[in-house]
Formats: C-alpha cells, structure tokens, sequence
C-alpha cells in the first residue's frame, strides 16, 4: 500500500495549480478532492484503512497521455466483441487531449485525440437508418458538447456520427461533466450534467445518415453532479451528487412536458421523481463523500449491483440494483499484482465473462498510479468482479 507523501503532492499541486483555468462558476456544496488538499489525502488513507473488504487488480492499462500530476484519465467503457470477447475493448476517456482504446491486457491499440473527454458510455442495439449500430457517447469539455460515434463491430475503431458538434447550451451548462447512454420506452436517451448541478436529457434522433439531440428534459440538482448510470431494463437513472448521495429517477422522459425542468428535492418520496436514495454520504457507513461513478452489476431478471466509487476514502460502495436499493457493504483496491487504487473517479463493471476475468470485468480509474515507489501518470486498473465481495444474488 503506497501512502504518498502529502507535502510532497501538495507542492506538486500549487505548481500545477498556476496553469489551470478555474472555473466560472463554483459549486457551493463542493467537496475538496484528496488530489488538491494534503489534509482530504491523510484523511481518504485513513477512511480507507477502516474497509474491512479488498480486492486486487490483475491487469493496469498504459498511462495516460498526461504529465504525472495531471488529474487526466477519467471514465471507461467496456465494449465487448460480439463475436471474439478476447478482442473486447476498454476505452478510457483523458480529460486532457482525448479517448484512448485498451485491450484486455491493458495495452493502448488507439487514441483519439478528440479535446478534452470526461465521460464515456456505450450503448449498443441503437438504429441508423437500416441498421443497429454501437454507439459509444461522450461529454467533452473542450466544444461542451456531446460527441457521438459509431463503434466498428469487427474493430472497435471509431467513426464520428454526430451531426456536426451538438454544443451545450453554455448559458444552462456551465462546464459539461457527467454522461451517459440509456434506452427507455423505444427512445435512446443521451444524458448530461453540469458542474452547475444540472442535468440535460437528450433524446437520440436520426438526421439522415447521422445523429442529433433533442432536448427532453432537464433536472436541476442542489449541488455538484457527475456520475450517472442509466438502468435500462428496469427504468432507472441514478446520479451522483458529490457533496450528497445517489439520486434515483425514472429514465423514461417528457413526463413533465418537453424540455420542462424538475427541481430535485432531498425530501421527495414521490417515485415518479426524482429522489435521494438513502445512500446518503453523512450514513453511519463507509459511505464517504464525495460519490463519483456509478455502474451496474447487471445479472439476470433484474438482480444485480449498483456500484459507486466513494472518494472521500478511497472506496466502492455495493447496493442492491433492485428495490429500494439497499446499501450491501463496501470494498478497496489493494496491492496485489499491480498496485492498489486511490481517489478512483469513473468505473464501469460488465457481466459478461471475459478472458481473464470469469467473473465479469470491473473497470476503475487510478488517481494515483504507482510502480514501487515511483507515481506515474493516472491510469486504469482491470479487477475480476467475481472475486469482489458481495453478498449473493
């Protein structure tokens, strides 16, 4: 287990500190980031040190294409080969330059260097024209926009499909964040959020040979919001509010009128709403702000995991995908192979065996990627989900 040195990263911090642009509008619930303050980082170890379950990582991807303080990778998307699963790809978004696409020994096979990519989903079975395609969709901040591409199902190279760049309107969305890709009632939906703590709900229309948005709802939360992982089968939207919890919604959109905006309250218990789940960070649990990403576990009829990274300690939190959700216990990355886990920010699980991983595939951003003693680049760590522990389904 590496304990980096909190002056040392601090120092570190200022200097990067000097070059980066803040934003113009700040959240007033915002949680500090272990990455950017020495006390948060003695903190999130010791918080960490108190999760009784541990899991190892069996495979790392490449850096990222990033200097070694740089708060660059971010999200993952697992596509998997719908014929050959050990050609199955993980692509990794890098909040400086682009999207890179690793195999499932963690070796980059591409980079994409689209601008500034924060989130990424995949969602396959979308049609175009006289075909279902893959689509993998992305937040990008630096067009706030929405990008939208083909995914080559022999490949998994990526072809643009957007209809030109499909911007955020910057006068709602002041810096996009939180993405992704859902299915709901015949409509595919893209999804949004702001650090503002907005959210925007698109619905994927056909524009000819390529795809456009329209806007089908927006849901204001109190504070800051990223994570987002839609629950198609069972038609739920959960979001994570960094300062306060999971939200839990409806997927299914236009309920309230075309672009009408919801105002999410804490003290809802209407389920046709939205609503905070009971996951809420200030628990007696290991339930540590702030909540960063969202996956789903998703096993047969309905049963499986929501998971959520928990950065306040450097942890992954389980809950149960059906009913009111509740909270199953919680979980760290540790030293095994490769190194363990810190400050995780996107991650994504996949049910499906793959090689090397019979249990399915959780993938998990590492804010601090060590080899020995020496802190590289940010990177992600592959971990055999079968071998994570759970209660049994």
């Amino acid at each position: 287990m590496h304990y980096p040195n909190p002056i040392y990263l601090l120092s570190l911090l200022l200097l990067a500190a000097c070059s980066r642009p803040h934003p113009a509008e700040a959240v007033d619930a915002s949680v500090t980031e272990a990455r950017e303050d020495s006390l948060a980082l003695v903190a999130a170890y010791a918080g960490r040190d108190l999760i009784e379950h541990s899991v190892t990582a069996s495979v790392e991807t490449a850096s990222a294409r990033a200097d070694v303080m740089d708060d660059a990778a971010d999200d993952p998307a697992i596509w998997v080969h719908p014929t050959d699963p050990g050609r199955s790809l993980v692509f990794g978004s890098n909040k400086t330059s682009g999207l890179a696409a690793y195999n499932l020994a963690g070796r980059e096979v591409a980079y994409y260097a689209i601008g500034n990519v924060n989130n990424v989903d995949i969602l396959t079975g979308v049609p175009l024209g006289q075909e279902r395609i893959t689509l993998l969709g992305a937040s990008n901040r630096t067009n706030q926009a929405i990008d939208l591409y083909r995914v080559d199902e022999q490949t998994g190279a990526l072809t643009p499909v957007a209809d030109g760049i499909l911007r955020m309107d910057s006068t709602k969305i002041d810096d996009v964040y939180g993405f992704c890709l859902g299915r709901s009632g015949g409509d595919v939906y893209a999804i949004v959020n702001g650090k503002n703590g907005l959210l925007q709900q698109f619905r994927v229309v056909e524009r000819g040979p390529k795809l456009g948005l329209e806007l089908v709802r927006e849901v204001q939360f109190p504070s800051q919001t990223e994570g987002m992982v839609a629950d198609d089968e069972l038609g739920w939207l959960y979001v994570g509010e960094e300062a306060a919890g999971i939200w839990k919604l409806p997927l299914q959109a236009g309920y309230l009128g075309a672009g009408a905006q919801e105002r999410a309250d804490p003290n809802n218990d209407d389920p046709t709403r939205a609503r905070l789940l009971a996951a809420r960070v200030d628990d007696p649990t290991d339930l540590v702000a702030d909540v960063e990403g969202l996956t789903l576990y998703e096993a047969t009829d309905g049963r499986g995991y929501l998971v959520a990274s928990m950065q306040g300690n450097f942890s992954y939190a389980l809950f149960d995908r059906d009913g009111d959700n509740d909270y199953l216990g919680s979980f760290k990355i540790v030293d095994g192979a490769v190194d363990g886990v810190e400050e995780t920010d996107g991650l994504e699980v996949m049910a499906t065996p793959l090689p090397g991983f019979p249990g399915g595939l959780l993938v998990v951003q590492d804010g601090f990627n060590y080899a020995g003693d020496t802190l590289h680049p940010q990177n992600f760590k592959y971990v055999d989900f079968g071998k994570v522990p759970k209660l049994p389904l």
